[in-house]
């Protein structure tokens, strides 16, 4: 299409240039079918370099339109992201792409894509319980069953003594001392686990813990690997 969306682009300016690229291909009509794949194959073209430059720029997410957030290597999504495979039925069947008065399916939607700062400002999300993102996060329903997911700095006195485990499934044993010290350079964290033969000191690292689960055993043992990360 002649406009490809930019990772700086706001929602209004996107939407402005979808409608100029469906503008477009409406114009297309007087092509024939091979002219037409070829501009469809440039289209392609055009949008995967778009994906590739937020890979380029950093960490990113991809929101659906239910709202949940996966990362983009998310097996759900793949068919989105790939641009090839999204377009191939359209390429197939260019019919889809000429009924502009029958169809409102004439292309297929590009991922949705926001920085991770972009996701922890919306109000509400959830998390993809399969790539399961890290996130700070306002829907507690993100946790995988049976566990609670945090971040070290926000651990607190009322987790002493709780096993905690890294999202590799590494057990850190119970948690036995935290420090923090902020002065003029910035915050020194450092939190304690099974008295002290292990510790955590980035704040910002992913930590969990085994909570009950109705049916389950009152002193069943926390497994080594939770099940979202077998």
């Amino acid at each position: 299409m002649e406009n490809g969306t930019k990772p700086w682009m706001t929602e209004e300016e996107a939407s402005r240039d979808l409608a100029a690229n469906e503008d477009y291909l409406r114009r297309m009509d007087y092509l024939t079918d091979e002219e037409l794949r070829e501009q469809l194959k440039a289209t392609i073209r055009r949008e995967t370099a778009s994906l590739d430059e937020w890979a380029a720029a950093g960490e990113y997410f991809v929101l659906s339109d239910a709202g949940k957030v996966h990362l983009p290597t998310c097996p759900t999504i793949q068919r989105f992201m790939d641009r090839d495979v999204a377009w191939a039925p359209y390429l197939r069947h260019l019919e889809r792409v000429r009924d502009w008065h029958g169809s409102d399916d004439n292309a297929p939607d590009m991922p949705r894509l926001k920085t991770r700062e972009q996701i922890e400002a919306l109000d509400r999300y959830a998390t993809c319980p399969l790539c399961a993102p890290t996130l700070d996060h306002t829907d507690e329903r993100r946790n995988p069953k049976g566990w609670m997911v945090l971040k070290a700095g926000s651990l607190k006195a009322k987790h002493f003594g709780r096993t905690f485990f890294l999202p590799s499934g590494e057990d850190l044993g119970g948690l036995s001392r935290l420090t923090r010290d902020e002065t003029p350079a910035g915050l020194t964290f450092r939190a304690e686990f099974a008295d002290g033969a292990r510790h955590v000191t980035d704040p910002e690292a992913m930590l969990q813990y085994r909570t009950p689960v109705a049916g389950d055993a009152a002193a069943a043992p926390a497994p080594a690997l939770p099940p979202w990360r077998r």
